[in-house]
């Protein structure tokens, strides 16, 4: 009889020590230049810390996901990380805030506003090769790479709803009707569907050039 691995016994190998240390070092850094501004003007930009913190909720989900050997919990977790994946890279955009603040110089303000934005997208890369393995894992990796495609537009599009139209990534459980009738409209205009792909493109091209590192699909082993 065939004999296989099962959807809910597929693991995914353990987040290695090196994504998790570049992804803390990059969050050090990007506090450490915000306390550093906040010890010499004060405590501004408080959005940046906070936007930090709910990037740190699709690595965390990710890697529960990725431990997974449930489907409830695959379902709950995997569903966590796709809504709150957009808040990662979302860190990006917060460069639009940059401006001339004395005493501050702006090379200061330019480093720490790149710092936050690269610690979001590490963390948005990192979780993202999580899942990508145990998609790889469990569909291949032709299949695997086409949900990742997908992910990435649906992640430009968060960020799009994000900033845009002000939405955040709990309000779908909060007030999912107004959300959701609001996207479906955003859908229809080239602005929205531009941006969502041009987000996702870059974000799938820092994915790429990190260079995630995914295992070779499970082969099926027949017996008589």
């Amino acid at each position: 009889m065939p004999t296989g691995c099962s959807p809910d016994r597929v693991h995914a190998p353990a987040p290695d020590r090196g994504r998790l240390a570049a992804v803390s070092l990059a969050t050090a850094l990007a506090l450490g230049l915000w306390l550093s501004r906040a010890g010499w003007v004060g405590p501004r930009y408080l959005f940046l810390v906070w936007n930090l913190g709910l990037a740190w909720i699709p690595w965390l989900a990710a890697r529960r996901a990725a431990e997974a050997t449930s489907a409830p919990v695959l379902a709950f977790t995997g569903a966590a990380w796709l809504l709150f994946l957009p808040n990662a890279p979302y860190l990006v955009t917060d460069l639009l805030h940059l401006g001339p603040r004395p005493p501050v110089p702006l090379w200061f303000d330019v480093l720490l506003f790149s710092a936050f934005a690269l610690a979001g997208c590490a963390l948005g890369w990192a979780s993202l090769e999580l899942v990508h393995r145990r998609l790889v894992l469990a569909l291949g990796r032709r299949p695997a790479a086409l949900v990742v495609v997908g992910v990435l537009f649906l992640t430009g599009f968060g960020v799009y709803l994000g900033r845009f139209l002000r939405w955040n990534s709990w309000d779908l459980l909060t007030d999912p009707r107004e959300l959701l009738g609001q996207a479906s409209a955003a859908l229809a205009t080239r602005r929205a569907l531009a941006f969502s792909a041009l987000f996702g493109a870059f974000v799938g091209a820092g994915y790429l050039a990190a260079g995630p590192r995914l295992p070779q699909p499970a082969r099926r082993r027949h017996g008589r």
